[in-house]
């Protein structure tokens, strides 16, 4: 939960002080752009200023002061036609003193109001006091800054952050667009103002102090080697006294990246001048390295870095190329985080409830109560899966086991011994198959066949050929004893027809 809003008047009332100078700043101010002193903090009774119950120009009544910057201060005035609450800004006297100085403040209001950007503050005035100190009158901001913002609250969660970033971005092109660049962009210049009114978190972006680095930097009043602005917000070209041009803001809002993602600063010193010497030199840490926080920027880091470039043309081109980077880059991560989430369906009948899972803005998971719109669907037991296995199962049992018959057979009928038909023994060998061979039996076995070759032929009467007898004799025999019977040796060569009448013989 958000800190309570804290108006402007609370914010601008807590000052810096010069212990060299004497000269005042406000609170996000750490060193002098005179002398380059370190700030302290100082208190100031604002009750005391001269210009308190005032009337400026016949229209304007100064009410309270509001803050006192680098420039000037600022009081908060009603214009007395309108009866209307203002803020107006008063350039310093000792700034208003040089009359160039004085006309280029003046320029810039010319120039900042001509920014019609909503998230750009709006000047609806400007003028001289009777003294001649320029003034300018704005739109009055009730809110916080974004200074504030970080410094109670950390690191800014990256969807709220990119909110934020979007809305500078489309000022600062803008801006860049007539010819305007902020040259002192930094968190305590980015005003936020609640847009719901509820403390919500989603905030209306202006952008103040638009040209003011701008105007004092070009006065003869800052003292040799100084430069004027915020150290820690400065582009190394400025830092180092070269031509800035509107890559000088994309840097700056590079270290409003850093600053934001991390809750602090990419360089710190205990001097001015070692602050500008780390922006010119040294190359930033990356933002996952300083802080837990930033661990889960994903490309928004890489953004951050290219902004930080050293070298301006390596840089983003334009403050609009940057704003379609970041918006990239916050899609890209929310793209992420919605894989991680739970994907939302139907609650089905006799679902359990669980508690959800919370995410923040950066994405993490943070705990919530439970709630009946959250459910955890049944597990069903995979009866489709069992099926098709089972299936599979079968079949591959069953090309086994027919495989296996199959070699079974082919063995049975290779080991087989062959019987000899009456027919085939009277044939003779020539009758057999080309493919079996005959073991010649012992004679003594056949001892009918010994006298019938040896009885005269009248005592039979048929006839002796030699062709004859083999069939006589066989056909007067006795069947031959298993183990005398003909056996089935190796083929002597292929077969177009086996014993059985297999035709398919050939091809095993």
């Amino acid at each position: 939960m958000d800190p309570p809003t804290r108006k402007t008047v609370d914010i601008r009332r807590e000052a810096k002080q010069c212990s060299t100078c004497g000269q005042r700043f406000s609170r996000d101010a750490r060193f002098c752009p005179f002398d380059g002193s370190k700030l302290e903090a100082a208190s100031y009774d604002p009750l005391g200023d001269p210009l308190l119950g005032t009337t400026v120009d016949d229209r304007y009544e100064i009410v309270e002061v509001l803050g006192e910057g680098g420039t000037g201060r600022v009081y908060k005035v009603r214009h007395t036609t309108l009866d209307r609450m203002f803020a107006m800004k008063l350039l310093r006297k000792d700034l208003a003193s040089d009359d160039e100085l004085t006309a280029r403040f003046i320029q810039e209001a010319r120039a900042t109001a001509s920014v019609q950007h909503p998230n750009v503050v709006e000047i609806t005035d400007f003028g001289k006091l009777k003294d001649g100190v320029p003034f300018l009158v704005t739109e009055l901001l009730v809110g916080r800054t974004l200074g504030e913002l970080i410094k109670t609250g950390g690191p800014v969660p990256p969807a709220r952050a990119a909110n934020i970033l979007r809305q500078i971005a489309s000022a600062l092109a803008a801006a860049h667009g007539v010819g305007i660049v902020h040259r002192d962009l930094k968190p305590d210049n980015v005003f936020l103002i609640d847009a719901t009114g509820r403390g919500g978190g989603q905030e209306d972006v202006r952008i103040v102090d638009f040209g003011a680095a701008k105007v004092v930097g070009a006065s003869r009043v800052t003292r040799d080697g100084i430069i004027f602005g915020t150290p820690h917000y400065m582009s190394p070209e400025q830092a180092s006294g070269q031509p800035v041009d509107h890559r000088a803001d994309i840097y700056s809002l590079g270290v409003i990246m850093y600053e934001m993602f991390t809750g602090r600063v990419p360089f710190e010193a205990d001097t001015y001048m070692g602050v500008l010497t780390q922006h010119m030199f040294v190359k930033p840490v990356p933002p996952s390295q300083v802080s837990v926080a930033a661990q889960g920027l994903g490309a928004l880091e890489e953004v951050t870095l290219v902004s930080l470039s050293k070298k301006p043309e390596e840089r983003y081109a334009s403050m609009d190329r940057l704003a379609a980077e970041i918006d990239r880059a916050t899609a890209s991560l929310e793209a992420g985080s919605a894989d991680r989430r739970s994907v939302a369906t139907p609650r089905p009948p006799g679902a359990t409830p669980r508690p959800p899972t919370a995410f923040d803005d950066a994405g993490r998971p943070s705990p919530a109560l439970p709630s009946e719109d959250a459910w955890e669907p049944r597990r069903a037991f995979p009866w489709g899966w069992l099926a098709t296995g089972a299936l599979l199962f079968g079949v591959v049992v069953g090309v086994l086991v027919w495989i296996g018959r199959k070699h079974v057979d082919e063995a049975r009928r290779a080991s087989e011994p062959v019987t000899a038909s009456a027919a085939s023994v009277g044939q003779g060998p020539a009758a057999l198959p080309l493919d079996t061979a005959w073991t010649p039996v012992a004679p003594s076995s056949v001892p009918s066949v010994a006298a019938a070759s040896a009885a005269p032929a009248s005592a039979t009467g048929v006839s002796t050929s030699a062709s004859a007898l083999p069939t006589a004799a066989t056909a007067a025999a006795p069947a031959p004893h298993a183990s005398q019977r003909p056996r089935r040796v190796p083929p002597r060569r292929p077969a177009a027809i086996d014993d059985v009448g297999d035709p398919f013989s050939v091809n095993r």
